[in-house]
């Protein structure tokens, strides 16, 4: 069973959508482990390709002002149904990652943390590109990708855990 693993919603179970690839425990503790204590004050966070909401719903726990994209109807109302469950206030957003994005960079939006975790058939590199140059990350807030670990991007700190790595680019390092 999918949980939540820290803040105000500790231990509520996740209804995770067929389409979904929850993020495992070790990779999600230690990401929060890790921001806890780089934004004790926390900030806005934003949960790009969303799925089961195992990333989004812990940041909400945890104290971030949450916004979760995902584009697919199961997993749209399971993220509902899991907020709600939880007692957390999120944003959920019903559009593909990429139309969001173009409309955050146009209206203006900042965030603290930009976490994406696509589908794994993604072109990741080519995603988190986009993600990067859409400059939607506040000056020394991060943008991270969780991808395989089989997988060497050309930048930011590279955290492994198993099967799976996180890439994170701060903001202030694109220039």
């Amino acid at each position: 069973m999918l949980r939540i693993l820290g803040g105000t919603a500790k231990g509520v179970v996740l209804k995770v959508p067929q389409s979904a690839r929850p993020s495992p425990v070790r990779l999600r503790k230690a990401l929060f482990d890790f921001l806890r204590f780089r934004y004790p004050h926390r900030g806005s966070f934003l949960d790009l390709y969303a799925g089961s909401g195992a990333i989004g719903l812990e940041a909400a726990s945890e104290g971030f002002e949450t916004t979760l994209v995902e584009k697919d109807r199961q997993a749209i109302q399971f993220l509902r149904d899991n907020a709600s469950k939880a007692r957390l206030k999120v944003r959920i957003e019903g559009v593909a990652a990429e139309r969001y994005l173009l409309d955050a960079k146009r209206q203006g939006l900042r965030f603290t943390v930009a976490f994406m975790a696509p589908p794994y058939p993604h072109d990741l590199l080519r995603d988190f590109e986009h993600l990067l140059e859409a400059r939607i990350v506040e000056p020394a807030g991060l943008y991270i990708l969780q991808h395989p670990t089989e997988l060497m991007l050309p930048m930011g700190e590279r955290r492994e855990y198993g099967f799976n790595t996180i890439t994170m680019v701060e903001a202030t390092a694109l220039g």
